[in-house]
């Protein structure tokens, strides 16, 4: 399964995209694959959404075949993920599925809300990738949509401003950079070269999981990096569909875990009886938010269980 070389010394990659009602950009970002010079992909795309509004298989294979000059069109598979599955449980998915078919390359973690517009991102990718170390972790430059970069990563300190120290969104860095933490709209990483295989914990459903995955292994030695190039764009707020109270939810358990994880006691209570605070304060005015949150703030305390795709499960 594995894809054509598409130059001397380039690694071979696999792109992997989890879909929750996506269908406004996928097809867009099929377009932008086919379109791809000088690279072969395999393109697993992971449907958490096959009840309610599941992938168009067909479309997207339609969307993938219109590469000029005529070549290899990206290889797609699409699996099916359970309803409503997090970011994190996704992508533990396609990576197990890729490593059970003997993948053992690079993987690019790609939101189905982003751009490829030049039309030589992987190719970029795939030559810079082939001079680092296997056990990187490895970040793209990534454009707002206006022309400015998002703070895509940074660095972390256990303090009450843990996320304070971010990549520069003004003009950017023309270099790469070491950094502590990524986010996984663009995150490029070989599974297999860690031990055990890198896999997110899904014990934080919704956000987060990128962070502690980075921070995770970056403890064990693997090297954090930016690239200022390939640099792709975010159509943000496109690429997945959820309603307010579930994601307000969600967002609380994978915020409350975070903390616990990576910061000091002191930092844990204070922005615990912060969120606490603001949540009584908005109740009167924003119930169903409110509720939510400590909904949230519960389902956090509960012991995770075991979860057989690398991880943790909520």
């Amino acid at each position: 399964m594995s894809p054509d070389d598409p130059s001397p010394g380039v690694p071979p990659l696999a792109i992997v995209t989890v879909a929750h009602h996506s269908e406004g950009v996928l097809p867009a970002l099929a377009r932008d694959l086919a379109r791809q010079r000088g690279a072969s992909v395999v393109w697993v795309v992971v449907d958490n959404s096959p009840q309610f509004n599941p992938v168009d298989a067909p479309g997207l294979r339609a969307a993938l075949n219109i590469r000029e000059p005529p070549g290899g069109s990206p290889c797609l598979h699409l699996l099916n993920g359970q309803e409503g599955d997090g970011f994190g449980v996704g992508c533990n998915r396609a990576l197990t599925w890729l490593e059970q078919q003997g993948w053992m390359g690079w993987v690019w973690l790609l939101n189905p809300d982003t751009a490829l517009i030049r039309g030589d991102e992987v190719l970029e990718l795939g030559e810079r990738l082939a001079g680092l170390v296997p056990t990187s972790l490895v970040g793209t430059a990534v454009d707002d949509g206006t022309g400015a970069l998002e703070a895509s990563g940074g660095w972390f300190t256990p303090g009450l401003r843990f996320r304070s120290h971010r990549l520069d969104t003004g003009g950017g860095s023309e270099s790469p950079l070491r950094l502590d933490w990524l986010s996984g709209c663009s995150l490029a990483l070989q599974p297999t070269a860690h031990d055990p295989p890198a896999r997110f914990d899904a014990a934080f459903p919704l956000y987060y999981e990128d962070m502690d995955l980075c921070l995770r292994l970056g403890s064990k030695g693997a090297a954090v990096w930016w690239l200022p190039v390939p640099r792709i764009t975010h159509r943000r707020g496109l690429g997945s569909g959820s309603t307010s109270p579930r994601r307000w939810r969600l967002s609380t358990v994978s915020y409350l875990r975070f903390l616990r994880r990576h910061c000091p006691a002191w930092v844990v209570a204070l922005r615990s009886a912060r969120l606490l605070l603001v949540t009584a304060a908005r109740m009167p005015v924003q119930p169903n938010r409110s509720w939510a949150v400590l909904r949230g703030v519960w389902d956090a305390c509960q012991t995770p269980n075991a979860c057989p795709e690398g991880g943790a499960v909520p």
